[in-house]
C-alpha cells in the first residue's frame, strides 16, 4: 500500500537526517509534518494517518542511538522529572480497560508521542536554531507557494473530496453570504492548522532576524519567511489565529532592544502584506470578530458540560474517551463519545483530574518561572516565544487539538522546552581538566 511505503520513507529520512545530526533530524521532522495534511489527503488510505508519526519514530530512534552530551544532559535536567510524569500517568491509564484497545492506542498516541519536543526545545544551542529557523523559512515559503496555487487555481486541484478532507470542505464561509470561498490550508490537514503553525514560527523567524550576526542572505530568507507566515495567516482565515498574531506583533513592537531600523523593516513588510490583505476580500475573515462572536466562543467551550465532566469522570472517559484525535475508520470503536470544543476538557476526558492538574501546573511552571530576561542574540525571539507560549496555552480552553495538531504540537512544545532551558556559561578550570559548564545567573 501507498501510505505504508510513505510511513517507512517518512521513518528511514527522518532517522537517517537524525544521525548526522539533530538540527538536521527536527528539519526533517517538521518538513514531513508541513506535507502531512496534502499527502494524507491524496492518499486517504489507514497509514496515511501515521506518516508523520512514523517521520517522529524515526527522530526519536536516531537521538536514542546518538546518545547525548554532558552538556545535553544538563539542558534538560529541569524539564526530566516533567516529561516523566507527563508520559507516566498516560502510561498508567492505558492499562484501564475503559476504551476500545486500539482506541486507547490511539488515546496514547496523542497524550504521549508528542511530548519528547520538550527535551527537543532544551537541547539545541543557539547555533542550530538558527540552522532550524532558516529551514522553517523555507517551508514557509513552500507552503505560501501552494496556498496561492490554491487560491488562484481552486482547491478542488489540489484537495480531493473524501472522508480525509471532509472538514476542508466545510469551512467556506470565508465571505458572508458565499458559499464557494474556501480557507486554504495549503499543505496542512486543515486551514486553523496552517494559520497556527504560521503564527508559531514568528517567535523563531523574528528572533533569527533581528540578531546582529545575520549575513544579508540570510535576513532575505527569513524576511521572506516572515511575509510567507503573515500572509499564511489570512489565507488559513482563521480568526483566532489572526487575534494570536496581532498580540504577537504588539509585543514585537513593545520590545526596547530592538534596533529601529528592524522595528521599520518588519513594519514594512506588515503593511505590505497588509494592503493585500485590504485589497482582497478573501483574507478580511477576522473582521467579522466582535464581542458577540468571542462571548458566543467562549459559551461553547466554558459551560456546565465541563463542569459536569470534572464530576463525572474524574480519572477520565478513558485513553481516547475525547474523540478529538480518532480516525474516522475507527470511530465506531469509541464508547460513550463525549467531545467538548475546550482542550482542557479533552484532557480531562483523556487522562483525568491528575492529568490535568499536571499540565497546568507543568506550564504555568515554564511560563512563570522562566527569567525575564534573557541573554544572548537570542533574547528578541526567546521573549516572543514566552508569550506565543503562554497565548496558546492562555486560549486552549476555546477549542481542541493543541496537543494533537500536526505538527503545530510539535512546534509548541519545541518552544515551551527551549522556555526551560537554562542559560549555560563556561567555566575555566586549571590545566587539565578540560572544559566544564554551569548554569548562569539568568538560569
Amino acid at each position: 500500500m501507498e501510505s505504508i511505503a510513505f510511513c517507512i520513507a517518512a521513518f528511514v529520512a527522518v532517522y537517517r537526517f537524525t544521525r548526522r545530526s539533530l538540527v538536521s533530524g527536527i528539519c526533517a521532522t517538521l518538513t514531513v509534518g508541513y506535507f502531512y495534511g496534502i499527502v494524507r489527503a491524496n492518499v486517504p488510505q489507514t497509514f496515511s494517518h501515521f506518516i508523520f508519526d512514523a517521520g517522529v519514530g524515526g527522530l526519536y530512534l536516531g537521538t536514542f542511538l546518538r546518545g547525548l552530551t554532558p552538556i545535553q544532559k544538563l539542558r534538560i535536567q529541569k524539564l526530566r522529572p516533567w516529561v516523566t510524569c507527563l508520559i507516566g500517568w498516560p502510561l498508567l491509564l492505558f492499562f484501564v480497560p475503559v476504551q476500545d484497545t486500539l482506541i486507547r492506542l490511539v488515546g496514547l498516541r496523542g497524550a504521549v508521542w508528542f511530548v519528547p519536543f520538550l527535551f527537543f526545545g532544551s537541547l539545541i544551542d543557539d547555533e542550530e536554531r538558527t540552522k532550524l529557523t532558516l529551514c522553517l523559512a523555507v517551508l514557509n515559503l513552500i507552503a505560501l507557494g501552494f496556498g496561492l496555487a490554491e487560491f488562484t487555481l481552486g482547491l478542488e486541484r489540489f484537495y480531493p473530496h473524501n472522508a480525509a478532507t471532509l472538514l476542508i470542505y466545510t469551512q467556506n464561509d470565508v465571505i458572508r453570504g458565499s458559499t464557494s470561498a474556501y480557507r486554504i490550508p495549503a499543505t496542512f490537514v486543515a486551514q486553523a492548522a496552517y494559520s497556527a503553525t504560521m503564527v508559531m514560527t514568528i517567535p523563531f523567524l523574528a528572533g533569527a532576524w533581528v540578531q546582529r550576526d545575520c549575513s544579508r542572505r540570510e535576513k532575505i530568507l527569513l524576511a521572506g519567511g516572515i511575509a510567507a507566515a503573515m500572509l499564511g495567516i489570512f489565507l488559513g482565515a482563521s480568526r483566532s489565529q489572526a487575534l494570536l498574531f496581532f498580540a504577537q506583533v504588539i509585543t514585537l513592537a513593545s520590545f526596547a532592544k530592538i534596533r529601529l531600523h528592524h522595528l521599520l523593516a518588519f513594519a514594512i513588510l506588515a503593511g505590505l502584506v497588509g494592503y493585500w490583505v485590504y485589497r482582497e476580500p478573501r483574507l478580511q475573515r477576522f473582521t467579522q470578530l466582535d464581542a458577540g462572536f468571542v462571548e458566543q466562543r467562549i459559551s461553547w467551550s466554558v459551560n456546565e458540560s465541563f463542569l459536569d465532566a470534572l464530576a463525572d469522570y474524574p480519572l477520565g472517559n478513558g485513553l481516547g474517551g475525547g474523540g478529538t484525535s480518532v480516525p474516522y475508520f475507527l470511530q465506531d470503536r469509541l464508547k460513550n463519545p463525549v467531545v467538548m470544543e475546550n482542550e482542557y476538557g479533552r484532557i480531562l476526558l483523556e487522562i483525568g483530574i491528575p492529568g490535568l492538574f499536571l499540565w497546568i501546573a507543568f506550564v504555568l511552571t515554564a511560563v512563570a518561572s522562566a527569567p525575564g530576561e534573557r541573554a544572548g542574540p537570542w533574547r528578541v525571539g526567546w521573549r516572543l516565544a514566552r508569550v506565543t507560549v503562554a497565548l496558546y496555552f492562555g486560549t486552549a480552553f476555546l477549542g481542541t487539538g493543541l496537543l494533537t495538531a500536526i505538527p503545530t504540537t510539535a512546534i509548541l512544545l519545541f518552544m515551551t522546552g527551549w522556555l526551560c532551558a537554562p542559560r549555560l556559561r563556561r567555566l575555566r578550570v586549571a590545566a587539565g581538566h578540560g572544559e566544564h559548564w554551569a548554569y548562569s545567573a539568568a538560569g
